[in-house]
């Protein structure tokens, strides 16, 4: 139980990291984009920042699918990602990313952005993970390369 815990905190604390230095970037792409014009009115900063971390908390969490056996790895992506991808298009209309606005295509445009963005960030962990394991599989496979 213990270290279901601590999973737990470790993969929300991952998440709401990503996310974190994600918020900052984009941040500092769309000031230097509209050359340093960005205003915020009626809470705009809290707001994105809060959604921000409930995003985080969005991804990070259901991480911890990925470390039981008892789901296929199609599945394991689909409730990961699923989850994810749900309180990331919640949270971008509830703070203003995606607004009633755009009309259909802008809504629409803005929304297959952020998932293929959702999408090539977990393709990144994805590839970097299966390199990690191959790498291990190979050290415990070679006998030559346990012994240093």
């Amino acid at each position: 139980m213990k270290e279901q815990k601590h999973q737990l905190f470790v993969s929300a604390l991952y998440g709401v990291g990503f996310a974190a230095i994600l918020f900052v970037l984009v941040g500092v792409l769309f000031d230097c984009g509209n050359g340093g014009t960005i205003a915020l009115h009626h809470y705009g900063f809290s707001k994105m920042a809060l959604g921000t971390l409930v995003i985080g908390l969005g991804f990070g969490l259901p991480a911890v699918v990925y470390e039981s056996d008892a789901f296929s790895f199609p599945i394991q992506v689909l409730i990961h990602m699923g989850t994810g991808c749900t309180v990331l298009l919640l949270t971008a209309w509830t703070v203003g990313w995606i607004s009633p606005a755009q009309g259909f295509f802008g809504i629409a445009k803005i929304a297959a952005e952020e998932l293929l963005l959702a999408f090539a960030v977990w393709f990144g962990f994805y590839r970097h993970q299966k390199k990690l394991a191959q790498k291990m599989n190979q050290k415990l496979s070679d006998p030559e390369r346990r012994a240093k």
